[in-house]
């Protein structure tokens, strides 16, 4: 799937994810709750940086875009992997810097992505994988229009979790261990063109 052109949207614009854009991730904040712990890339060094990279470049059947807001700052990146061209669909992916979070930036990001996704690439369905415990993100996907499709437990990035801990004892209702081995709940959720016309 080729991303080869820059998406202009109101606030932010969209394009195709370089190297260097990249490097300019060490600069994000970093998220100081340990469940969100995979997403502080800003802890990369730049070897780490430069073999993410490679990973989201490695082939054909992924695609992204770095994020870059009014002032010119690299915010966020997000895409698609997995892409089927036979069935016309693809998994999303979308990650921000923590600064700019609750922003309304990743909404925005999203409804110009996905307007490309269908209207311009043609493509017929769209998914997702979101952790359970992540219910402002799930909220943003159903405004968009995703729907819930199932959910099942997964390993969790970050297994060093103290759920004794005050602040993540609530969170625990998201977990369950298996054989000592610390699991998620995730959520998959799709959209098809259809209900994003209807939500858009």
């Amino acid at each position: 799937m080729a991303n080869n052109q820059t998406i202009q949207g109101e606030r932010i614009f969209l394009k195709p994810l370089e190297y260097k854009d990249a490097l300019k991730i060490r600069d994000w904040g970093v998220h100081e709750n340990k469940l969100f712990k995979d997403y502080n890339l800003a802890d990369l060094s730049k070897n780490e940086i430069h073999y993410w990279y490679s990973i989201k470049k490695k082939n054909f059947r992924r695609s992204y875009y770095a994020i870059y807001n009014e002032e010119n700052r690299m915010i966020g990146y997000l895409g698609f992997k997995d892409i089927n061209f036979f069935k016309k669909e693809s998994y999303l992916g979308i990650v921000l810097d923590p600064n700019f979070t609750d922003k309304g930036y990743g909404t925005e990001s999203l409804k110009l992505l996905l307007n490309h996704y269908f209207y311009k690439l043609h493509m017929k369905k769209i998914l997702l994988e979101v952790n359970e415990f992540n219910e402002r993100a799930i909220h943003a996907y159903e405004n968009i229009g995703f729907l819930y499709t199932c959910e099942y437990l997964g390993e969790f990035e970050n297994q060093d979790i103290d759920f004794k801990d005050p602040y993540y004892e609530p969170y625990f209702k998201h977990f369950k261990y298996y054989n000592g081995v610390l699991l998620s709940r995730i959520y998959l959720m799709q959209l098809d063109l259809r209900r994003f016309e209807m939500r858009n």
